[in-house]
């Protein structure tokens, strides 16, 4: 059925953040910054080895400044985060009903915001997001959202140990961009060709870098305000490649 691996990605992400937290609760806080860091300097090497791919740096500079300007003016860091903050009083209502007490919510949401624009920030951006969910529509298998669900599920356990309940929310963009691909590669067949994908891929590792440092504390980047180089970065490769 396709779809499936977008279906299954979420599952592994919100089951990842039902470990994470439970076994966050038995973990103390040295150890849960020491998981953060460890997540943190791990997405930092898989940044920089993505973003490595390019022979010509310049092209994803480009992309990523035009990017992060469009992304200023539209503030979509202060959109994510408006989004998040709605989520999270959606779950605080819950609370009335019985499903979570009021002491436990403030115990497991202290950072919802943050685990939910990092770990959605982390889980979209990325070739297996695309070439898996293409792939998915176009019915040729869903090994790679498979494998991405596997990375999902450690990653989210390690961020819900110490950023909350926000990873598990995480699951509903990770749904409306996986789906929108899975539709295109439905629709349209094999629509990106490899050089568009390899443009938005070493944009995306970029990115990862600015999640990384934000994760070690290193510096706050309004990674959120970058994302419209992903649609820049497979346009500009294209005008390349038509005078080539």
């Amino acid at each position: 059925m396709r779809g499936i691996g977008t279906v299954i990605n979420v599952f592994t992400i919100v089951g990842g953040t039902l470990v994470g937290l439970i076994v966050g609760r038995y973990i103390s806080e040295r150890i849960r910054l020491t998981v953060e860091q460890a997540v943190g300097m791990t997405t930092l090497v898989l940044g920089i080895a993505t973003a490595a791919k390019t022979d010509n740096i310049v092209f994803p500079l480009v992309s990523v400044v035009l990017g992060g300007i469009i992304g200023e003016l539209l503030r979509v860091e202060e959109r994510f985060e408006t989004l998040g903050n709605w989520v999270r009083r959606k779950v605080e209502v819950k609370t009335q009903t019985g499903w979570l007490s009021r002491s436990s919510l403030t115990t497991l949401h202290p950072r919802f915001v943050e685990g939910f624009v990092t770990a959605s920030l982390l889980f979209v951006i990325g070739p297996l997001a695309i070439l898996g969910s293409v792939s998915d529509g176009m019915s040729q298998g869903i090994d790679q959202l498979i494998l991405k669900s596997s990375l999902d599920f450690f990653a989210a356990m390690a961020f819900a140990s110490t950023l909350g309940w926000g990873v598990a929310a995480s699951a509903i963009p990770v749904a409306i961009y996986q789906g929108f691909w899975t539709i295109i590669g439905l629709a349209a067949g094999s629509v990106l060709s490899q050089y568009q994908i390899d443009a938005m891929t070493i944009c995306g590792g970029l990115m990862l870098v600015g999640i990384s440092l934000r994760l070690l504390d290193i510096k706050r980047i309004p990674v959120a305000n970058l994302l419209p180089a992903l649609v820049i970065a497979p346009a500009l490769a294209t005008v390349l490649h038509l005078f080539k």
